[in-house]
């Protein structure tokens, strides 16, 4: 009689928290910067020329103050900024990965995969992150500056007062900086989920492991699709099938800002 292979679980591989905050401090530094412009060259402007909304003139100079800030914004030395931060975020991401995951298989087997792993070829899925968030970055800036010239336009062809206008722009909630923040800390956030868990599956691959058991972060902010498959056993190359939303889940790359990860299923005769 044939003996029955016993499988084994590996622990989940999740991305640390302190490379979300180091990324999101980053682009912060872009958020601040595009916020101070905003103050001092288009609200300062406003605030200057408040009484002179209906005359002539005015639309010409805004649509010079809105040039220059563009071209600052999306020049070489913006390019450069979005290039290095995107470089070192998935650079860190793919170090902190590849050593994560070397000791989760070696916890559940006792053997080191590092060796198998250096030959497997991420150089591409690297590259291609390194871009997306390029793009991510460089539109950061052009949306909020699109949404800064519109909320002026708008106020300035009303004839809105220049606190109103102000507090569009400045507010706490709903306002076009609270948005900016909100996108900065999505980006950060879902960037580093997605990118970990996509090198998750490449790395699963490599070694021959085809199975997962899905794994939710078990607190009140899971989605209902998502909870309800915690726990099961899924082909990684699929997803995992929500019955709820009709769908295959890839724990931390289907769905934005998703937490969820999952457990190598290792068969001894693959490692």
């Amino acid at each position: 009689m044939a003996k029955k292979i016993k499988t084994k679980i590996a622990p989940p591989v999740k991305p640390l928290k302190s490379q979300e905050v180091a990324y999101r401090k980053q682009l912060n530094k872009l958020g601040r910067a595009l916020i101070l412009a905003v103050r001092q060259d288009v609200l300062k402007y406003l605030k200057n020329n408040q009484e002179s909304y209906a005359l002539d003139g005015i639309g010409d100079q805004l649509g010079l103050i809105f040039g220059l800030l563009n071209a600052r914004f999306t020049g070489n030395i913006a390019a450069s900024f979005a290039m290095t931060t995107a470089t070192n975020m998935v650079n860190s991401t793919a170090k902190s990965n590849r050593q994560k995951f070397g000791k989760s298989i070696a916890r559940a087997t006792g053997i080191d995969p590092t060796a198998v792993m250096a030959s497997e070829g991420l150089e591409d899925f690297v590259k291609v992150s390194v871009n997306k968030n390029v793009n991510l970055i460089g539109n950061l800036s052009e949306d909020y500056l699109k949404q800064i010239e519109v909320i002026v336009n708008n106020g300035v062809a009303s004839g809105a007062r220049y606190s109103t206008i102000e507090k569009q722009i400045l507010g706490k909630v709903g306002t076009a900086n609270s948005k900016l923040a909100n996108r900065i800390k999505t980006i950060a956030t879902n960037e580093i989920q997605t990118i970990n868990a996509q090198m998750n599956l490449r790395r699963s691959a490599s070694l021959g492991i085809t199975q997962g058991i899905y794994r939710s972060s078990e607190d009140e902010r899971v989605r209902p699709c998502h909870a309800e498959l915690n726990g099961f056993q899924y082909e990684l190359k699929k997803g995992a099938w929500s019955v709820t939303c009709q769908k295959y889940i890839q724990p931390g790359a289907t769905d934005i800002n998703c937490r969820c990860t999952y457990s190598p299923v290792i068969n001894p005769e693959t490692i």
